[in-house]
């Protein structure tokens, strides 16, 4: 059976030239299209999971766009693409001349561009640091606004009411990641 995968970073961005590629060039049923909105940076992410973990047997196919699409991290992506090779599914990436990266020479073609997308994720966050560092040299850059300690004085009351961190989190409109940074402390 045919599987697409397509995956965005942000929900800014669209999924849907991914996916309509994908359909048209391998004539994927929409129904066995997965779509995801989540960071590349790893492989752990829900329908990326259940779909190799649980959809995904022997004799079905994967097909991407583009090997990014899987992850930016040189060794997950191999991981990956070793996992779905033991289980007997294929790999297709569209954008390397629908090559099936499960075969030598596809393994060999995923190395060097799982090893570039890797570089390019290196070589964007150190312009990042480059761009904060100036930034605060220039003192356009503070940081994280902190937070008001009385709000931090309310989610703690509230936590100590047996409020869940979501139910915390959105009643005093808060990131979740925020609260256990303080309640860490």
């Amino acid at each position: 059976m045919k599987y697409g995968y397509a995956r965005v970073s942000t929900a800014e961005q669209n999924v849907t030239p991914q996916v309509e590629n994908l359909i048209d060039q391998y004539g994927i049923d929409p129904a066995n299209m997965i779509q995801e909105v989540w960071t590349g940076k790893t492989t752990d992410r829900p329908a990326l999971q259940k779909l190799i973990n649980k959809t995904l047997k022997p004799g079905d196919t994967l097909y991407v766009f583009h090997i990014s699409r899987l992850g930016r991290k040189a060794s997950e992506v191999l991981q990956l693409v070793d996992d779905l090779k033991d289980r007997s599914i294929g790999l297709v990436v569209y954008e390397l001349d629908s090559t099936d990266l499960t075969t030598p020479t596809g393994k060999l073609l995923l190395t060097m561009l799982a090893g570039l997308a890797e570089m390019e994720l290196e070589t964007l966050r150190e312009r990042q640091r480059i761009g904060i560092d100036r930034a605060k040299k220039e003192g356009k850059y503070t940081g994280r606004k902190p937070v008001d300690p009385k709000i931090i004085d309310s989610a703690l009351q509230l936590k100590g009411n047996g409020l869940s961190i979501d139910a915390i989190a959105a009643q005093l409109k808060l990131g979740r990641s925020t609260l256990y940074r303080e309640f860490g402390k």
